[in-house]
């Protein structure tokens, strides 16, 4: 009896995957903000979750995250993994990451990975099978330290036990070269090639699985073919491989539940792109020579685009669950480029990476004049607190507005009394700024213009003297330091002001300086 349970179980043993999944567009100091890095990441996310045998609750995405947070999902992911091998099933754990890196590691946004360290967090996850796809500049530094050889392989289901062990880590780029991105395909070219790869088009024996030896051979020719002639240079990615044994792993399978078949037959040879319309990405290239070509794709709409010299051959078509759709010759429609709707969404993508991102922050000021006259004898110092909001571009420039108000009380030493005033202090202040920051990193700087609309009232509880108020209009300079360890930022703020006004039917001006601490969130 307990020989028939134990059979029973290494039959329904089988292998789980799961997936972490990373994508910013910010970089360290220096590294110019990119684009599609994010976009990327869930252009990955979808494969994997649609086609690589990853369910949703086995999956960890982050887009825009720090250090920290990577730390955090790779170390609660060795939980569920630890669970899967204790049922006697065994782990793959897929890692992706699009963005900024050098020979030293990864720049998530502000925050630093070093290689080294990637390394061993995916040595701690327990998988039995790490493969990690890193699409950044100077990614093969990776590769290079992790050395190790390909394996001869023989092809293993999704769902077949592995018997293998050890780590595979393909990479964008060479250790020496720059990882590119394309605003005509709307995204990296690694990317783009891996998630065509994935979705079918590097299933070169027909058998309608991807296997890892397929992705890399397909989106290694097919980087170095589209970049040998970019302004940058050929792009080569690398592969480094240690498993210890001769399994060749498969990543993805099509017709999987809850997928659709897009057939393109062999007789319309060409190159053609599959947009989807709901994601507005490029999903797939697809090279047809001679025979019948397939991409697995979730349900949905999508356009099937050929790009000829003087225009474009679209065809446009809807796909369900488990349906198959063959896209025939006579379904494509000739569209001017002026008309690409694929190509509008992405210019539309690119703007809206372009436009300025909104930080607010809850300030906390204390206001006083430079000179110590008209502080002992008409405005003490006084506290403020308000909100400020900042527009912040890529290239450096910032606007911003701000509201204060403040309240405070003191005593004035007024010529020809030999006793204090006591005197209360109301003021509410409009601003608004333009200036220039250094480049995004976690300790940044800044400076520029600020103008403020002033107004003030003087109250004398004790004296018998009615109010006083004064409004005025006051221009200077301000400038900040601050450190933003990732979306939050605590800034240090001065800001100094020439006020015109009058008091007493006296026209005076005078400077005053505001020192405003700083608690922000960026948006």
């Amino acid at each position: 009896m307990t020989g028939g349970l134990l059979l029973v179980a290494m039959a329904a043993a089988e292998v789980q995957r799961f997936a972490v999944v990373v994508g910013n567009n910010e970089g360290a100091q220096g590294d110019d903000a990119l684009i599609f890095a994010e976009q990327d990441a869930r252009k990955i996310h979808g494969v994997l979750t649609e086609l690589g045998g990853v369910s949703l609750m086995n999956t960890r995405t982050l887009l825009g995250k720090g250090r920290g947070d990577l730390i955090r999902e790779m170390a609660a992911m060795q939980g569920p993994i630890a669970s899967a091998k204790q049922n006697g099933n065994e782990a793959v754990l897929y890692f992706y990451y699009s963005g900024h890196a050098d020979e030293d590691g990864l720049h998530l946004g502000t925050t630093e990975v070093a290689w080294s360290e990637l390394s061993a967090m995916l040595d701690r996850s327990g998988a039995d099978v790490r493969v990690a796809f890193v699409d950044a500049c100077q990614s093969g530094a990776m590769t290079r330290r992790k050395g190790g050889a390909r394996a001869p392989g023989f092809v293993l289901d999704l769902e077949e036990r592995l018997d293998a062990r050890g780590s595979v880590v393909v990479t964008s780029s060479a250790s020496d070269e720059a990882s590119q991105e394309s605003d005509e395909i709307g995204g990296s070219y690694f990317t783009h090639f891996l998630a065509s790869a994935l979705s079918g088009s590097a299933d070169a024996d027909r058998d309608g699985r991807v296997t890892l030896a397929e992705t890399y051979r397909y989106v290694y020719h097919e980087t170095v073919f589209r970049t040998s002639s970019s302004r940058v240079g050929t792009q080569h990615p690398t592969e480094a491989s240690n498993l210890s044994a001769n399994g060749e792993l498969v990543l993805t399978e099509m017709g999987r539940s809850g997928t659709g078949t897009l057939q393109l037959p062999g007789e319309n040879a060409g190159t053609f792109a599959v947009f989807d319309v709901e994601r507005r990405m490029f999903v797939s290239e697809v090279e047809v020579a001679g025979a019948d070509r397939q991409v697995a794709l979730r349900p949905g709409r999508y356009l099937v685009q050929r790009r000829l010299p003087a225009h474009l051959s679209v065809a446009e078509v809807q796909l369900a669950a488990r349906g198959v759709v063959r896209v025939e010759a006579s379904q494509f429609r000739r569209g001017e480029y002026e008309s690409d709707v694929a190509k509008g969404s992405i210019d539309a993508t690119i703007r809206t990476a372009k436009r300025p991102k909104l930080s607010l922050r809850l300030n906390v000021a204390g206001r006083a004049f430079s000179d110590p006259v008209v502080q002992t004898a008409y405005f003490p110092t006084t506290g403020a607190m308000g909100v400020e909001g900042r527009f912040d571009w890529r290239e450096g420039q910032y606007v911003t507005g701000d509201f204060l108000v403040g309240s405070g009380g003191g005593s004035l030493s007024i010529e020809g009394l030999d006793y204090p005033v006591a005197v209360g202090l109301d003021s509410t202040t409009f601003g608004v700024g333009a200036g220039w920051r250094s480049p995004e990193f976690i300790v940044q700087a800044g400076g520029g213009v600020h103008l403020e609309a002033f107004w003030l009232r003087r109250r004398f509880p004790d004296a018998g003297v009615p109010d006083q108020e004064l409004f005025s209009v006051a221009p200077g300079l301000a400038g900040w330091v601050g450190v933003h360890p990732g979306q939050w930022q605590i800034d240090l703020q001065l800001r100094v002001h020439y006020l015109p006004y009058v008091v007493d039917g006296r026209d005076l001006g005078m400077g005053f300086s505001e020192l405003m601490l700083g608690l922000g969130y960026r948006l």
